[in-house]
């Protein structure tokens, strides 16, 4: 799960910010080009929408400036710090491998410019273990020239395996259930053992890292600071980082192998979020990813040669309670806090003016699954906002509201706690005042505290804090990393269980939904942990983000991806 810096106003690596859009006034189009879309999807919201064209179509050269949260700490997608959206979800998928290609409804092949195949051997839970082996391409080659290769598996694998807790690993999952990595034929012949039936094994294998550059816990850790084009495998390598200006800069790779990159340049720009949109417009920037409010949205829309792409997206904001915080730590008030938070009227005001989206429809109720995706229950039913019931509540666990006193004391102590706000951040803002006005209506006092969007999730979150908004970015395995958030074993600021909530059968029924070969079964387990995560009150959903991307008209192969993957080298404009 990737934690996204557009905390849409704050990315966690499978499932670690987002939401919907349409065209400018010219375009006439307001989903965007749809074509390529995948099979099943509907007009309203297609599964991808980029604009697909076959690389003749078009034109070489040009440059795509994107607008960014925040300049990387760790170049390292793999390190807790690293593994942010504006990384990990954008910038990465132009340096660095990345091993399938997948469609909008998450199904996947190989990426031919890694790997040109791939064998599963079925194991069967006990004698027989399944084994997966993937046939390298020879021409792949780190910047420095050297063969991406087997050592490379290895040294991956042994980094966030589990084994050494000094690997700062965003998620050990899917590793930890590998015994071996072995040379086959050759170096290029990568020979993976599991110890069991791991379902999602594609999910840990989707890149690889250098072994140069993740051999040692301090090279993990520290090595990463600044970007290093020997350790990147893309179609484009880093040409610039300028500290001051707050610019990254892309240039294509020399050493790469596979088809010839369409642009010339790339740049990615550190903006305040609440500048993205006119800039857009102004045609100061090319990409706006992740548009989140009415106002940036119809800002974007103004540009004359743009157009904004909609698709089915994964991410979904949330409010975060820290369970070691002051009244926070107690289990049942927690729960009765969520029965007096309206989440229907903050998607609504969050998403207001948005044209051509029923905020109603995107409230969650699942930790995993999206609404309409297998597996999808609204298991959080029974934490509905009921302000009467949770008034009840209240006053049953001993906060007394007396006469004419705004708000619940027990023991002398007011009921209160803080939320962490990115003023920066229109959700995050808006979250944190609607929480705080609906709260009070029971007597629960919040706290509003500002805190930097730029050191939110390294400093805030890793440290002291009561609750915050921000966004997990979702992916084709809803089911793997499951530990990666709320695991006994990966409180913050080591791992990123931000809530520091430990229930131990979280930690089981996720070890087995990792290895259970029946899919049924799996979705079975999948919401017997989502139910648990409600009943423990850690994390509470609040909607699904559609993904609503602007762009120019004549840019393709780039948009809203859904769970679709990007192409660097095919993204151009048209002829």
């Amino acid at each position: 799960m990737r934690r996204s810096m557009r905390v849409f106003a704050a990315t966690a690596a499978v499932l670690a910010l987002g939401l919907a859009g349409c065209s400018s006034g010219t375009s006439g189009d307001q989903s965007g080009n749809n074509e390529g879309a995948a099979e099943g999807a509907t007009d309203a919201v297609p599964a991808s929408a980029i604009n697909a064209h076959d690389r003749a179509d078009l034109e070489k050269g040009g440059q795509l400036r994107f607008a960014i949260s925040s300049m990387p700490t760790s170049w390292n997608t793999m390190n807790v710090n690293g593994n942010k959206v504006d990384l990990a979800s954008t910038m990465a998928t132009f340096i660095a491998p990345a091993n399938w290609i997948y469609q909008g409804d998450g199904t996947f092949d190989v990426n031919p410019n890694y790997v040109e195949s791939f064998d599963v051997q079925d194991g069967d839970g006990a004698d027989t273990p399944q084994v997966v082996t993937l046939h390298l391409n020879k021409n792949a080659v780190w910047g420095d020239g050297t063969p991406i290769s087997v050592a490379d598996y290895q040294a991956t694998w042994n980094a966030c395996n589990g084994e050494n807790s000094d690997f700062l690993c965003a998620s050990t999952d899917g590793f930890d259930h590998i015994t071996s990595v072995e040379q086959g034929a050759d170096e290029f012949e990568v020979v993976v053992t599991y110890k069991d039936v791991f379902p999602d094994w594609s999910a840990a294998l989707s890149t690889v890292y250098p072994a140069a550059g993740v051999s040692d816990p301090e090279t993990f850790n520290e090595g990463w600071n600044e970007p290093n084009n020997d350790w990147l495998a893309g179609p484009y390598q880093v040409s610039g980082v300028d500290v001051a200006q707050q610019v990254i800069s892309l240039e294509p790779n020399p050493a790469w192998w596979g088809e010839e990159p369409m642009l010339d340049s790339l740049s990615f720009r550190v903006m305040d979020p609440s500048a993205n949109g006119t800039a857009f417009a102004g045609s100061e920037i090319d990409v706006l990813t992740g548009i989140i409010s009415a106002q940036e949205y119809l800002e974007a829309a103004t540009r004359a040669d743009g157009e904004i792409r909609r698709a089915g997206g994964l991410q979904w904001r949330h409010v975060t309670f820290n369970g070691e915080s002051g009244v926070l730590q107690d289990k049942d008030l927690r729960a009765t806090l969520v029965r007096g938070i309206d989440r229907v009227a903050i998607t609504e005001s969050d998403l207001a003016g948005i044209p051509d989206l029923v905020p109603v429809d995107l409230v969650l109720g699942n930790h995993f699954f999206m609404p309409g995706q297998e597996g999808y229950e609204d298991n959080g039913v029974d934490y509905s906002y009921d302000p009467e019931r949770a008034a009840k509540e209240l006053d049953e666990q001993g906060w007394v509201l007396e006469d004419g006193a705004e708000y619940r004391t027990k023991d002398g102590e007011t009921l209160a706690f803080e939320y962490m706000m990115m003023p920066d951040i229109p959700t995050s803002k808006n979250e944190g005042e609607l929480m705080q006005a609906q709260l009070k209506e029971i007597g629960v006092q919040v706290n509003i505290r500002n805190v930097e969007s730029a050191t939110f999730f390294d400093e805030v979150l890793a440290g002291s804090f009561g609750t915050t908004t921000f966004a997990w970015q979702g992916t084709p395995y809803p089911m793997a990393n499951i530990n990666q958030i709320y695991s006994c074993k990966q409180f913050a600021p080591e791992g990123q269980n931000y809530a520091r909530v430990c229930d131990e059968r979280i930690d089981e029924l996720s070890a087995k939904i990792a290895v259970e070969p029946d899919h049924a079964e799996r979705l079975k387990m999948a919401n017997e942990v989502d139910a648990i995560i409600w009943e423990n009150t850690m994390v509470l959903p609040l909607y699904r983000r559609m993904e609503m991307t602007a762009v120019p008209a004549n840019l393709a192969n780039y948009g809203a991806f859904g769970m679709s993957s990007v192409q660097g080298e095919n993204v151009g404009f048209l002829k």
